[in-house]
């Protein structure tokens, strides 16, 4: 079988790093929850953002078996 190499859509790649910027902030804030620390604002942004980018540029492209 082999691997065929798509581009995704600009409107797809943005919704992959907001989906998993926003799930792995709230796994991120909901750890220092349990873990006895305050909800900081600045703290979740940069993990929503900086998370959700990286992961958005690593899922750009889609792979699929043909």
């Amino acid at each position: 079988m082999k691997d065929t190499v798509e581009p995704r859509s600009l409107k797809s790649i943005f919704a992959i790093g907001i989906a998993t910027g926003f799930f792995y902030a709230s796994g991120m804030a909901l750890f220092d929850y349990l873990d006895g620390s305050t909800f900081h604002i600045y703290k979740f942004l940069f993990h929503f953002i900086f998370f959700g980018f990286f992961m958005a540029i690593a899922f750009r492209k889609k792979v699929t078996k043909k």
